[in-house]
């Protein structure tokens, strides 16, 4: 009976393990517009050489809210959490998500459902997340609507 009751807590403890949703939290969405996206831009972890050129390419962009864009940013999460960014294409979307699945890391807009956009509008999302629910070097993906 021990053996049962032990297998079924390993099932419920493992249960949405993958989805990440308590380890996840939106900490920034800035509208960024319908301007092209800029070339070169990956998601990226901040505070890393990686995260410091995701801004640089961002700030040469000339976007129309660089105060909001820089401050997204300059999130420093604490100790025990790590913060990544993402632009992502979308249309009339009110918030993100980001799902972990093993070593991936996928940012994906929510909301603005049943509105047709003519043209792409991009997104920028800054999420924290628990830094022992990631390996150290995660993929990072983002995913259109």
């Amino acid at each position: 009976m021990r053996w049962i009751a032990l297998c079924l807590l390993l099932v419920l403890a493992g249960c949405g393990a993958g989805a990440g949703a308590s380890q996840a939290k939106l900490e920034s969405f800035v509208g960024l517009g319908s301007a092209p996206r800029p070339a070169g831009l990956k998601p990226a972890e901040l505070g890393t050489a990686e995260g410091q050129e995701f801004q640089r390419i961002l700030e040469r962009a000339k976007l129309a809210k660089p105060d909001e864009v820089r401050a997204a940013l300059s999130f420093a999460p604490p100790a025990d959490r790590r913060a990544f960014a993402f632009v992502v294409p979308g249309c009339a979307e009110d918030g993100a998500e980001l799902t972990i699945e093993r070593d991936t890391l996928t940012a994906k807009l929510t909301g603005g459902e049943n509105v047709n956009c003519a043209t792409a509008n991009y997104f920028l999302t800054v999420f924290s997340v628990d830094r022992d629910s990631i390996p150290a070097a995660p993929t990072l993906l983002t995913m259109p609507r």
